[in-house]
């Protein structure tokens, strides 16, 4: 969350690494350091990059980046569909609406994955859309603080069918509140939801 300039926790919540529905390929973010591209004496700037790792028994290799958006922007926050064929993920490469948009890509049956394709004005505003989860078949939750809500970042939800993409709806309270709410966890099969806020007694802390 280093990249986020408006919310007040940063860095003090990664989202967890998001596998495939058989559990051998994983997809991350990780900070790597890129010269820039002007200025011969400047140092190196921290980037967020999107890697790729592969189960093999029970280790991880053939671990690499993902090449999602230009060398000098940041991705991060992957999130796999259910049917393993698309990568949801944020960025601030050329040509987003805001700060972070949240793009999508199509998992190719090589693994490679085709074009990232801004999801739009639908989901994406002028600030910051970060932290895409999926859940079912085609409902995508992210955090937002571009749209007037309760406070901070909000959770919204929608519907992504194919290539076409619903309005994004604020799930209201008491999913959101005056603070950030990053992310929706479902366990359909138990019943239960629960939110990663830093809603509390002390709003540094990611509960």
């Amino acid at each position: 969350m280093a990249e986020v300039s408006s919310v007040k926790n940063k860095g003090s919540y990664a989202p967890p690494v998001a596998l495939t529905a058989d559990g051998n390929t994983a997809y991350f973010t990780k900070v790597v350091y890129v010269k820039p591209l002007y200025g011969m004496f400047s140092k190196k700037q921290p980037l967020t990059k999107i890697f790729k790792a592969e189960r093999n028994g029970d280790q991880w290799t053939n671990v690499q980046e993902v090449a999602v958006c230009p060398k000098y922007a940041s991705a991060m926050h992957p999130a796999i569909s259910q049917d393993g064929k698309r990568l949801f993920f944020a960025s601030d490469m050329p040509g987003t609406y805001g700060k972070y948009d949240i793009y999508v890509s199509d998992i190719q049956r090589d693994g490679s994955l085709g074009m990232a394709k801004n999801m739009g004005t639908k989901v994406n505003t002028r600030k910051n859309d970060l932290y895409p989860s999926v859940v079912g078949d085609n409902l995508l939750f992210f955090a937002s603080d571009g749209r007037e809500g309760y406070g901070g970042l909000d959770l919204y939800a929608v519907q992504v069918v194919s290539n076409n993409v619903g309005l994004a709806m604020n799930i209201g309270a008491p999913f959101n509140s005056r603070e950030d709410e990053f992310a929706l966890k479902v366990k359909a099969d138990k019943g239960l939801a629960y939110v990663v806020s830093n809603r509390g007694v002390n709003s540094t802390d990611v509960q």
